[in-house]
């Protein structure tokens, strides 16, 4: 997931043909981009890691993915 997510909102690649380089269903990676962005929308709201699993519902282990991305390519990320 974390190359999969790099390569669309760091290489600005299309999400299909990011699915079929990465083997991923095109609903799957969209799945993926809106969790990413669910989680992001959080971070700069500046929710907790509890606040953020109430509000999107996800497990703590994919939310701590999430962050790590986020955290990782912070300066890179589009607003």
């Amino acid at each position: 997931m974390p190359r999969l997510l790099k390569k669309i909102f760091l290489e600005k690649k299309d999400p299909v043909q990011v699915a079929r380089e990465t083997d991923h269903s095109p609903d799957a990676v969209g799945k993926y981009c809106q969790q990413f962005n669910k989680v992001k929308w959080c971070v700069e709201n500046e929710m907790g890691k509890e606040e953020i699993r109430i509000v999107t519902g996800m497990k703590t282990h994919l939310i701590d993915k999430y962050l790590k991305i986020i955290d990782e390519h912070k300066a890179a990320l589009p607003p």
